[in-house]
């Protein structure tokens, strides 16, 4: 039997293709239902539909514009091909019925507590085993369990719903701590939210106050948060019998902090490396390693702008030749467009001085 541990998107798609291969798959979730709690923006690009269909209710709105924000300025995309803003809790609900359906079996309330290398100990009972699939997010017991987990670092991620009007269009605001974003649900809801390293509260709150104002704070829905794993290409995914998938593994964009897309396609790794008897080191950093650490690249340099870097760098976007760029291309995949964008706008290089 194979054991995934975590009942997330990473999860459920891992145990869906190995079930789907005929093997014996089970998912283990400590809670008590599958998508709850959300910890997740929950915005998508479109490439999402390569990998897995998304049931039509669980997409709560499609966003063709986006606008990039520093404190003196800004620039605005128009995206060939729209932002998915899911609702996560049905998108992972989804994905769990099709594991069943392709034969794996669920067992909720389960947390994770010990693993040898063929038994999986859960909070309530023990299972046999003969590999085992860390999906349950940053902090996965099962990669603590198997001394996977050193040196990790996170941030700290902070999320409101509430009720604001807005035009339909997806704002990302990367100099405020790692990223502060407000995505619309619909033409009245929004989820405002930032990553941050250090004093998240604080910098969320009066990000918050920016938003929407003192006087609106019924506005607000629901509070979510969470953290997210900085990913390290020096981190394995992989020790023995022992796989780490998703968030689990690290397999996050240093740029935004998502990584759905990132997860899912690791999962198609994870299944064909498993089936197919190859190594899924090789194959998920063959799949996601470049792109995953152009992103980590791209972050080590944002991270040392001021104000005056930020207002070059959305003055080259602002030009035609590279708003397009950017307008044509997947933010998931770099690597199909940096060269290009590097190439198309010599200027750019005057930001390599912050590698060193």
């Amino acid at each position: 039997m194979i054991s995934v541990v975590g009942g997330g998107p990473a999860g459920c798609y891992s145990a869906f293709l190995l079930a789907k291969a005929g093997k014996k798959v089970s998912i283990f979730e400590e809670h008590k239902q599958i998508g709850s709690p959300v910890q997740c923006t929950g915005i998508v690009t479109s490439s999402i539909k390569k990998i897995v269909k998304i049931r039509k209710d669980a997409v709560l709105n499609k966003i063709k514009r986006a606008k990039i924000s520093s404190r003196n300025s800004s620039v605005e995309i128009r995206l060939r091909n729209p932002n998915l803003v899911i609702d996560r809790q049905k998108f992972d609900q989804h994905l769990a019925e099709k594991a069943e359906k392709a034969g794996a079996k669920i067992y909720l309330g389960h947390k994770f507590i010990k693993n040898t290398e063929s038994k999986i100990k859960t909070s309530k009972k023990a299972f046999n085993t003969e590999k085992l699939v860390g999906a349950e997010g940053p902090l996965s017991a099962v990669a603590k369990a198997n001394s996977m987990a050193k040196n990790r670092k996170f941030w700290v991620g902070i999320q409101a719903r509430a009720k604001l009007k807005n035009d339909n269009l997806v704002e990302f605001y990367p100099d405020i701590g790692t990223l502060a974003w407000v995505v619309p649900e619909d033409k009245e809801t929004v989820r405002i939210g930032l990553l941050a390293e250090k004093n998240p509260r604080q910098i969320f709150q009066k990000f918050l106050k920016n938003r929407i104002g003192k006087t609106k704070r019924s506005a607000i829905l629901e509070y979510q948060g969470g953290i997210v794993p900085i990913y390290n290409p020096e981190h394995a995914a992989q020790k023995n019998n022992t796989y780490l998938v998703g968030d689990a593994a690290g397999h996050v964009k240093a740029t935004t902090g998502g990584g759905i897309i990132q997860g899912l396609t690791a999962a198609n790794a994870l299944a064909d490396s498993i089936t197919k008897n190859k190594d899924y080191e090789s194959e998920w950093r063959k799949k996601i390693g470049r792109d995953l650490w152009i992103h980590l690249w791209m972050r080590k340099l944002m991270d040392k702008f001021r104000e005056k870097d930020w207002q070059l760098l959305i003055s080259l976007f602002k030009k035609q030749k590279n708003k397009r760029i950017l307008e044509n291309f997947d933010r998931d995949y770099p690597s199909r467009f940096v060269l290009k964008l590097i190439l198309n706008e010599p200027r750019l290089a005057y930001f390599a001085k912050f590698l060193f």
